[in-house]
């Protein structure tokens, strides 16, 4: 990252409770004009010093613009460089189900190009860079990226210990945003969506009106998006979160997963809650189920469900209903899983994605799953087993014959 001015910022870790303490490389930084910064010595590169800031992320600064005491320190590492600091500490998975969590402010967010000739600008929080053809601003980009770094974070809580990384060959996620819905469909944006995660371009892909950013010439303004477009968001920045599993995973659990942190409640401050979960259920079935009233949802044949691949899930969703059908499917079997399968723990999928992490052939995966999914049942034991726990979550369950996707390939 390239600046042609010194910036000075205060990193603000997201939650010090959680994060690790910071690596004892950083150390303050002063500039000519009295203003510091919290950083790492990497190198001196030319008339620049390069340096590691708390967020992980390499800045270039100027040595000129530097005090006599830092330039001298800058020079005195070159004969023995120092290695870069470490990547900035994880949030660890809790042992436990968490009850809730809130960002303690507003996400620290560093300019790092504002290009108004290559309509170029490019705006960074601790865990994502936001690529935009409009000029945004810091505090913009520090309001709308609670539900960025919440839902991060959020990923990293969950005692499933996903340990959400960027894609291979980037250092932070990205999400490009994007100023006219032409642009965004013309990206491969999905037609009257919020956003969409591609993992072929390692990037989620945003309309800026679905974070509630409307721009009036070279004017931004920033309201509140609706509760659909949020929730959309959430599902998709999930699925960047856990790019590193999507290879590995069924599609019923990929989306599964996501739809459940979709179910969750979200505060607009930046953060969830656990608290109520039951209720959360029930008001996810009324908005999968408009014909049941919430009361009670037709899932997709257990067997159908567990075994689609990608292909048939896709054609699916171009038929009255099936989106519906198939997501709400996905997402009340994954809480089934995460709170009603076993002693409620966990324990069972927990130790299924432990042993995922690992396999290297399709067989290993069916193995897994009916090693720690399915336990020496049927799926039609397996389907009553569902159909008991969720009634006592409030909602009835039935089932479609199978084929509600089409016939079954070979290979599945």
């Amino acid at each position: 990252m390239n600046l042609s001015s010194f910036p000075f910022l205060a990193v603000v870790l997201i939650s010090a409770a959680a994060l690790h303490a910071q690596s004892p490389a950083l150390r303050s930084w002063t500039s000519t004009d009295g203003r510091k910064m919290e950083a790492a010595f990497v190198a001196l590169e030319g008339d620049a010093v390069k340096v590691r800031l708390a967020n992980g992320s390499t800045v270039d600064v100027p040595l000129a613009r530097l005090s006599a005491a830092d330039q001298t320190f800058a020079k005195s590492q070159t004969a023995t460089p120092a290695p870069p600091s470490a990547a900035p500490g994880e949030v660890a998975a809790s042992k436990t189900w968490p009850r809730s969590f809130s960002l303690p402010d507003r996400p620290e967010v560093v300019v790092v190009k504002e290009d108004a000739e290559k309509n170029e600008y490019i705006y960074r929080s601790p865990h994502y860079e936001f690529q935009c053809d409009s000029k945004l601003g810091s505090n913009v980009v520090r309001e709308f990226g609670r539900i960025f770094e919440s839902t991060w974070m959020l990923n990293c809580m969950l005692p499933l210990d996903l340990k959400p990384q960027p894609e291979k060959l980037r250092e932070i996620f990205l999400a490009r945003l994007f100023t006219q819905k032409s642009d965004y469909m013309e990206a491969g944006g999905i037609e009257g969506s919020a956003g969409v995660y591609m993992s072929g371009k390692k990037a989620l892909m945003v309309p800026l009106q679905s974070l509630g950013v409307k721009m009036v010439g070279s004017r931004v303004s920033l309201e509140n998006n609706s509760d659909d477009d949020m929730a959309t968001l959430i599902h998709e920045i999930t699925h960047q979160m856990m790019n590193h599993w999507l290879g590995r995973l069924p599609t019923w659990y990929i989306e599964g997963s996501a739809e459940y942190v979709e179910m969750l409640e979200y505060k607009r401050n930046g953060g969830f809650s656990f608290i109520g979960l039951g209720r959360q259920l029930q008001g996810y079935a009324r908005r999968m189920n408009y014909s049941g009233g919430g009361k009670s949802f037709t899932m997709i044949d257990l067997e159908e469900l567990m075994t689609i691949d990608g292909r048939r899930w896709a054609a699916a969703l171009g038929q009255d209903g099936a989106a519906t059908e198939n997501y709400g499917s996905a997402g009340l079997l994954t809480y089934y899983f995460y709170h009603l399968d076993g002693n409620g723990d966990a324990a069972n999928i927990i130790a299924y994605l432990r042993e995922i992490e690992n396999v290297k052939t399709n067989e290993e995966e069916q193995a897994a799953v009916k090693k720690h999914l399915m336990r020496e049942r049927t799926y039609a034991q397996l389907g009553e087993d569902v159909k008991k726990a969720l009634r006592k979550e409030g909602i009835d369950i039935s089932f479609f014959s199978p084929g509600k996707n089409g016939a079954a390939t070979s290979t599945n």
